[in-house]
């Protein structure tokens, strides 16, 4: 019986094969969304193996060679590298591998799991087409070739131009049988060396092999892969840890350089939690309720990951206790007559910013943990509330409250070295973030009830910039370094929206670039870029979804808490008091944190914290 022709969906379908083997997700979700938007469905996609697009290419080749070999009247005829179908380069694959045979390098062309395999099973490779010289050898033996031409067309459903040549001498022995490094189906390598395209059951005998194991799923709402993986499986039955009792998670850390160590704090608790993939989360409790009246403030890990400060408030003072990787305190730092509402660790060394405030006056105070003195150095005094701080380097830190922003500088203590004023009396400074634009040092401030944005250190303002209260903002991390970048700035808000901005300093603009949303009537309650800004998550009161940062558009992964939809529909069964039924529960403030590889999320909602766990090149996102 004859092969049915070649058509583009039979192509586009192996080629979406190819993308999701090889965990180039992506890219073959817009092949997907153009062509067809339920590949699988197709009727031979059952039948359709592993490693098949690589298979037919290569035994292409074999047929371009075969063709090279013959003349016109199909006498065998010595090859030339000029006639290689990859020109007369030979592609040394040992060679080209780098100091890393973990990876692919940025020049290098990925290697299918099935040329890997063929190449250390000591098959030496020619520089034609890729399969063994004795292969090359075998096909110098054939003298005669057959090609069948078919009408080329352009067209979904209608043949395309393939050249075909018959095999007259082929290897005899009997296939070779060997593991599938992608998706352990079992593979057969022919005599030719290919492999899944030698022996087939008979057409009355063949069964539909087992579906392929994705990268992605289908249809309109998609999870997308990231290359390389930078979110996590976002399912429901991810690891719960119920750590607060009655409070309320209002903060979750992840250890630095080590994605198994999570943090969880509340006002009442801390707890460190250790997470295996084998059994379940060790708990450490650090600071627990005991009815003592010890309030925890401020929680924050030193940049090695070596010691978590934990701040705490009793009888009118702040306190601050180091603890170790293993909940077991090392260190007492000395105390303050004020409650210690913020620690910053300095991104790389030894110091830490402690701020004490009340409702009138602040204190900012260095404290060099390589030092340990026997108290804190002479603070810097604001007659203000510090709501928040941000270090720009090693050397200078910026601090905003009420009306005002604080340029500090940071040496052996810290000193205030310049104030910016607003001017608006009804306008207090939320949020501060600060960055390097070459060699001007940038600080983004964020007024949460106005939404307002102001770079003080270039008098730049914008107003209005949400229709809701602004509940965070942060600039898209730049690990590089790389000059003349331009400042992106993510801001959440309580209008159901994410946005993403350009910073011109130059031109003095701000431009909107994306209008990202979790859905209607889900406020933002927290935002965060993954450390390399390659993804950006943002959490409701019970969902987060994750966008790629520089596409914007659809999300690529979206969750749900578990019981939401139960929850939901009991809600609308229930009549209603005053327009809400009795049981709502209070909107509070959410906690969302990545790991430092970017490949885990920790996301405080009511008493629990979930971690959701990373994925590899072959996991796949839900929706």
């Amino acid at each position: 019986m004859a092969q049915p022709d070649l058509t583009s969906h039979h192509v586009n379908y192996l080629i979406w094969r190819y993308l999701q083997e090889s965990g180039h997700g992506e890219a073959a979700v817009t092949l997907q969304r153009a062509w067809n938007h339920d590949p699988q469905s197709l009727p031979f996609a059952p039948y359709i193996r592993t490693h098949a697009l690589v298979s037919l290419v290569q035994k292409g080749l074999q047929y371009h060679e075969l063709e090279q070999s013959l003349d016109k009247e199909g006498n065998s005829v010595p090859s030339s590298p000029s006639n290689y179908f990859f020109g007369p380069v030979s592609f040394d694959l040992e060679t080209r591998k780098g100091p890393s045979d973990a990876g692919v390098s940025a020049n290098q062309p990925p290697v299918s799991p099935t040329t890997a395999k063929v190449a250390r099973d000591g098959v030496e490779m020619n520089g034609m087409n890729g399969h063994s010289t004795t292969e090359a050898a075998a096909l110098q033996n054939v003298n005669k070739s057959h090609r069948s031409d078919h009408a080329e067309t352009n067209g979904d459903e209608v043949s395309m131009d393939m050249d075909t040549t018959t095999n007259g001498t082929t290897d005899e022995s009997k296939p070779h049988i060997t593991e599938s490094s992608s998706l352990g189906e079992t593979a057969t390598i022919d005599g030719d060396g290919d492999v899944n395209m030698g022996i087939r059951p008979t057409l009355h005998d063949q069964e539909p092999t087992a579906a392929p194991t994705f990268t992605l799923t289908t249809g309109h709402s998609v999870g997308v892969q990231i290359t390389p993986a930078k979110a996590a499986d976002l399912s429901p039955d991810t690891t719960i840890l119920d750590v607060a009792g009655d409070d309320h998670v209002t903060r979750t850390l992840w250890r630095p350089q080590d994605p198994t160590v999570v943090v969880a704090a509340g006002d009442t608790f801390c707890s460190l939690y250790k997470l295996s993939s084998t059994s379940p989360p060790v708990q450490e409790k650090i600071i627990e309720n005991k009815g003592d009246n010890v309030w925890v403030s401020a929680v924050a890990w030193d940049p090695r990951g070596q010691k978590l400060a934990v701040a705490t408030y009793n009888d009118m003072r702040g306190s601050i206790t180091m603890y170790d990787v293993d909940g077991k305190a090392v260190d007492l730092l000395p105390e303050v007559p004020r409650m210690i509402s913020s620690l910053k660790w300095a991104d790389s060394g030894s110091q830490l910013i402690v701020v004490a405030s009340d409702s009138k006056i602040s204190e900012l105070v260095l404290w060099d943990d390589s030092l340990r003195p026997e108290e804190f150095p002479p603070p810097q005094i604001v007659d203000d509330s510090i709501l928040d701080v941000s270090w720009l380097g090693n050397t200078q830190a910026f601090a905003c409250g009420g009306m005002s922003v604080y340029q500090c500088d940071v040496e052996s203590s810290i000193h205030l070295s310049k104030t910016f004023t607003a001017g608006d009396l009804e306008q207090p400074w939320t949020f501060i973030r600060c960055a390097n634009a070459g060699a001007t040092p940038v600080a983004v401030a964020a007024s949460s009830s106005s939404a307002s944005f102001w770079i003080p250190t270039h008098d730049l303002r914008m107003d209005n910039a949400h229709e809701g209260h602004v509940t965070a903002i942060q600039l898209k991390p730049n690990p590089s370094e790389q000059p003349n970048q331009p400042l992106v700035l993510a801001s959440s808000s309580t209008d159901d929206t994410v946005k993403l901005w350009h910073i011109d300093i130059e031109s003095r603009k701000f431009d909107c670039i994306h209008c990202l949303s979790l859905g209607p009537s889900l406020p933002v309650l927290a935002s965060c870029f993954s450390p390399d800004g390659y993804a950006l998550a943002a959490a409701s009161k019970d969902a987060l979804s994750i966008w790629n940062a520089q596409r914007g558009g659809t999300a690529m992964a979206t969750w749900k808490s578990p019981g939401v939809e139960k929850k939901e529909s009991e809600e609308k069964k229930s009549p209603t008091l005053n327009g809400h039924n009795g049981s709502l529960e209070d909107v509070q403030d959410r906690s969302l944190t990545w790991d430092a590889d970017g490949k885990r999320l920790a996301f405080g909602f009511g008493s629990q914290v979930y971690p959701l766990s990373p994925i590899s090149r072959s996991d796949f996102l839900k929706n």
